[in-house]
Parts: structure tokens; C-alpha cells; sequence
């Protein structure tokens, strides 16, 4: 079985056809679950549309971030196999295939595959791990996360990990996931497919330009302490 968890925000314009990309591949066992933060526009209108039982649609009463909604996500799944997905960008048709056979053939716990590059509807000419240097080193991915949420896709025990996901600044959803199946040596593959439109627009959540180090550094130092909390004080509390 698999699950989709997907987080939704005034997604309107997008979340539509990234929707249609991912039901037309999945089996009538499989579910997507979404949880939508509070939208003010009609997003909630559209992913009811769909009338499709393979939708779990969950509403925030209030805008809480992200992070937060993709961890009611995930608390909500119930799949062997997890997919992370944004809400504007869109599966290309051997995706699901591709992956699960992936997964059988090989013996690995996390993936996270390449992406094409798209900024407002004209494609880059750089893939998605050319431009992020994307990479599974540990110390690299806590200065600079490249675990990509919409590109990664992991056994359902590496939940059992990473749950609940601490809601502070600087920690988001994919990086704690990732670097939590790095630091537990489960078995990553960073693989070159490019297996998803990674659309680039002025409504984007996330960023690719790089900050400053004023920002950056609060934020590391927030996710340094709650791996230290997970791993050695509350071990040995």
C-alpha cells in the first residue's frame, strides 16, 4: 500500500493538476492524504472535486505551517511506502512504477530522486540535484538540507524514527526525516531520475536562493538541539 501526504495552502492555481498526476497512478488500495492549512481560497473546493476515496482531506482550524501539516499527514498514513508531495508541482507517469520497483529490487529504507526544474512554466536547464548539490552526508545536510520533501520517498519504519516531528523554527518536515534515517544508518539512495516537475514560482513556500548566515545559524542551532534531545537526553532520561 502506498501513501501520498501532501500539505495544502492556497494552492489553487497549481494543486489541481498535481493532484490529477498522482491519483492516475495509484492503486484503489493506495490514499492521499491532505492536509490543508487553513486555505482562504478555493483549494479545499477542488480537492473535494475529485470525489475520490482514495482522498483524505484534513482541515486545519488555523494556519499552522508546513511543518506541522505534514506531520498530521504522516501520523495519519497507513502505507508500506510513503511519498512526500507539494501541492504545486506535478508526478511525471513512471514515477510510482519506477519507485516501487526500485524498492523491490533493492535493498534501501529512503530514496530521493532528481526533479526537472521548472520557474514559471520554463524549464531550467539544470536539474534539481545540479543546482541544490544535492547529496546524503550528514553534516552537510544539517548546514544545508537536500533531502527534498517532494522527491523522497521511505518504508514506513522510518516513521517509527522520526515522529512526531518537532514544530520549531528551522526544523522542517523532509530535513528531520532524512537526517533522522541518516543518523539511525538506514539505507539512503540519492538517485538521478528525474521523477517530478519541480515548478518554481512567486508563491512558493520554500526557496532556492540561498540566505544569510544570520538566518541560517538559529535555525541549525534549533535543529542541533532537538537531535541531541532525541538521541541522548531523552535515551537516558
Amino acid at each position: 500500500m502506498i501513501s501520498v501526504c501532501m500539505a495544502s495552502f492556497n494552492g489553487s492555481l497549481y494543486i489541481e493538476a498535481q493532484i490529477k498526476s498522482i491519483l492516475k497512478q495509484l492503486d484503489i488500495n493506495d490514499e492521499l492524504i491532505i492536509v490543508d492549512d487553513h486555505s482562504s481560497d478555493n483549494t479545499r473546493k477542488i480537492i473535494n472535486s475529485f470525489r475520490d476515496q482514495r482522498i483524505k482531506l484534513i482541515k486545519n482550524k488555523i494556519n499552522m505551517g508546513s511543518t506541522f501539516s505534514f506531520n498530521k499527514a504522516l501520523m495519519n498514513c497507513k502505507g508500506d511506502l510513503i511519498f512526500l508531495s507539494d501541492q504545486d508541482d506535478e508526478w511525471k507517469l513512471n514515477k510510482v512504477n519506477f519507485i516501487k520497483n526500485f524498492f523491490n529490487k533493492n535493498n534501501v529504507d529512503l530514496v530521493v530522486h532528481n526533479a526537472t526544474i521548472k520557474y514559471d512554466h520554463a524549464e531550467d536547464n539544470l536539474s534539481l540535484f545540479d543546482k541544490i548539490k544535492s547529496s546524503d552526508g550528514l553534516l552537510k545536510n544539517i548546514y544545508s538540507n537536500t533531502f527534498t520533501g517532494c522527491c523522497m520517498v521511505f518504508k514506513k519504519k522510518i516513521l517509527d524514527y522520526s515522529l512526531p516531528i518537532p514544530i520549531m523554527k528551522g526544523i522542517y518536515h523532509d530535513a528531520w526525516i532524512g537526517i533522522n534515517a541518516k543518523i539511525l544508518k538506514s539505507n539512503i539512495k540519492f538517485i538521478n531520475n528525474n521523477l517530478v516537475i519541480y515548478n518554481r514560482h512567486s508563491m512558493n513556500l520554500s526557496s532556492m536562493k540561498r540566505r544569510s548566515l544570520i538566518k541560517i545559524i538559529p535555525e541549525r542551532i534549533n535543529l542541533i538541539i532537538y537531535l541531541f534531545i532525541k538521541y541522548f537526553y531523552k535515551k537516558y532520561l
